[in-house]
């Protein structure tokens, strides 16, 4: 009876230290100048998890052949190199494919264009879902509001359960992290 509830609380707790995509390294092999097939763009251990609870979770779509995928990849292995041990971090392949619960993420979230950004906060709710290459600074302030101000990001007037396309990064399609910084 007790091994029974030793393993039932096992069970229902290792979802909770499940390790995220870890170790992520950019292939240094990556032509920024060329739309071809030059293997995974990122790779590192347990990289077909996804999503975990009580943690923000920075997750990022793409595919190999894509320019600004290529782009974006070499923001978010900058981006783990930074924040490995407060955000958990999906890296969905579509060159590669992915895990079956990876793929309820694809289909809850993937808008079909990639490259494809969505942080998610401690509470598993979208705060940022933008589609195209995003720069770094832009996903950094995403990130440190999601960690500082949980509370007030998720309370933003911005529905981000349908993704914004990134035409011009120089637009104001960022200045909700902005509005909410400027309260502290």
């Amino acid at each position: 009876m007790h091994r029974l509830m030793l393993a039932l609380v096992l069970a229902l707790a290792l979802p909770l230290f499940a390790a995220g995509a870890e170790n992520l390294v950019l292939n240094p092999h990556l032509n920024y100048k060329r739309n071809n097939h030059q293997g995974p763009l990122i790779t590192g251990d347990n990289m077909m998890e996804s999503v975990k609870p009580g943690v923000p979770n920075f997750i990022v779509f793409y595919a190999e052949f894509c320019y600004n995928a290529k782009r974006q990849a070499r923001t978010t292995v900058d981006l783990y190199k930074k924040y490995k041990d407060r955000v958990h971090f999906v890296i969905i392949d579509f060159e590669y494919g992915w895990s079956a619960a990876q793929n309820k993420l694809v289909q809850k979230y993937f808008a079909s264009n990639i490259p494809q950004i969505v942080i998610l906060d401690a509470k598993g709710r979208p705060v940022f879902n933008y589609i195209g290459q995003t720069p770094e600074s832009t996903l950094e302030g995403w990130l440190n509001a999601t960690l500082q101000y949980p509370q007030f990001l998720a309370a933003a007037p911005h529905p981000m359960d349908t993704p914004h396309e990134v035409t011009d990064p120089t637009s104001s399609r960022f200045t909700p992290v902005t509005k909410i910084l400027k309260k502290f």
